[in-house]
């Protein structure tokens, strides 16, 4: 048997830097390396101005360790000539690939359109239906249940909507369009041909009931991202569907006001969240010190590391159910809430993303914005997004993007 060899090494790993803040970096990466194989120098290299992945590469100091989301494909990496094939690695360190969640080693897969993994992941975003309790409390209806349809918390949403002295709240707010259409797995672009696929009926049906909620009276003010969840700590907002945005949007800051159901499904498509959208480390082909990279990966997916992250609020990517359950575990502000809601559901089956589909993202919220303000009917919204996501991949294509 080979002495394996433990010569000092430095392995540098390559993010962008809201990705981890620094205390994660030490607690997830660094220290389980250090502990573990501590021949091995973690050095993290923020995605910074003068720095970027592409600036790096120029400047002969490609990563070691690169790490990317599987929501669109990988592009940056295959642009870069940066897919390296982790197979051999996963072999010779005995990596166990069925400790992790199926779904989220396939939606690895699906993106880069190859059977084998580039990348492993190690955490992932969960979705959940959040809300505001006083707001219910103060007029007097019950909270929202696991399981609820799409339709179901519409019209939970319509009983909320309300002016009330002069204070005007909202019901619902469902986000960025693109969450609800991945529970059934739309895709934007054709792969292969790069045509925009978003004139259909399934996402005629999503672009509709977005528009609907919005069209409820007083419900009209589209907040997403961190502003929904701001309105609905200060108040105003009753339902909020979203990812796990409970660090990002600081949701711990008013642990009081809220808890969450399970995100609303559609009826086609029961117990299934959104698709998986996941955080993967790949290893750079010229990389000359792979075999430690992988050391590094390994730490961090171990079931330690996982189940740390799990209970100070970074979702794992375990298949064993224990380390869902223990979300937030040791979090005084997530004490009581309804932990369950994370994890009951399923993510849904992924589609081929492609580095185009930011453009199709940007349209299709778009559209919605013009059916709520400007009136524009739905199709007429539909048929212009279809020619605007055209329009924009032809001109990337030609300028060689």
């Amino acid at each position: 048997m080979a002495v394996e060899d433990q010569s000092p090494v430095t392995v540098t790993v390559g993010f962008l830097p809201g990705w981890l803040t620094e205390e994660e970096r030490k607690q997830y990466i660094i220290g389980p390396v250090q502990q573990k194989y501590p021949w091995i120098t973690v050095e993290m290299k923020p995605y910074e101005k003068g720095s970027s992945l592409a600036e790096l590469i120029t400047a002969g100091e490609t990563p070691d360790i690169l790490i990317e989301t599987n929501i669109y494909g990988f592009s940056s990496w295959s642009d870069l000539g940066l897919i390296y094939p982790l197979s051999d690695l996963i072999k010779t360190n005995k990596m166990d690939l069925n400790r992790f969640e199926p779904e989220v080693l396939d939606a690895i897969k699906a993106a880069t359109q190859r059977s084998d993994l580039v990348a492993i992941p190690y955490t992932r975003h969960f979705s959940a239906l959040y809300y505001n309790k006083n707001i219910f409390d103060k007029f007097g209806i019950p909270y929202p249940k696991d399981g609820m349809t799409w339709e179901q918390t519409y019209e939970l949403g319509k009983k909320l909507t309300r002016n009330d002295s002069g204070v005007q709240y909202r019901g619902l707010e469902v986000n960025v369009i693109e969450r609800m259409a991945s529970q059934l797995s739309l895709p934007y672009v054709d792969p292969k041909t790069n045509q925009a696929l978003v004139n259909t009926d399934q996402w005629k049906k999503v672009l509709d009931f977005a528009t609907k909620v919005y069209q409820i009276p007083g419900n009209n003010q589209i907040s997403t991202y961190g502003k929904a969840a701001e309105t609905m700590l200060n108040g105003t907002l009753a339902m909020y569907a979203s990812l796990n945005d409970i660090m990002g949007y600081k949701l711990y800051s008013s642990p009081d006001v809220w808890d969450m159901a399970t995100y609303p499904e559609w009826p086609e498509a029961p117990g299934l969240g959104t698709r998986v959208d996941a955080h993967a480390m790949g290893i750079s082909p010229t990389s000359k010190n792979k075999d430690a990279a992988f050391k590094v990966i390994m730490a961090i997916t171990s079931d330690e590391v996982q189940m740390d992250m799990s209970r100070h609020g970074k979702y794992p990517v375990m298949k064993d159910p224990k380390f869902a359950s223990s979300f937030g575990a040791d979090m005084d502000f997530m004490k009581n809430k309804h932990i369950e809601a994370i994890y009951k559901t399923k993510p849904a089956k992924t589609f081929i993303p492609t580095k185009y589909d930011s453009i199709a993202m940007s349209a299709m919220n778009a559209a919605v914005s013009k059916i709520v303000k400007n009136g524009v009917d739905l199709n007429t919204a539909l048929r212009e997004a279809e020619e605007s996501i055209t329009k924009q991949i032809n001109e990337r294509v030609a300028a060689g993007n």
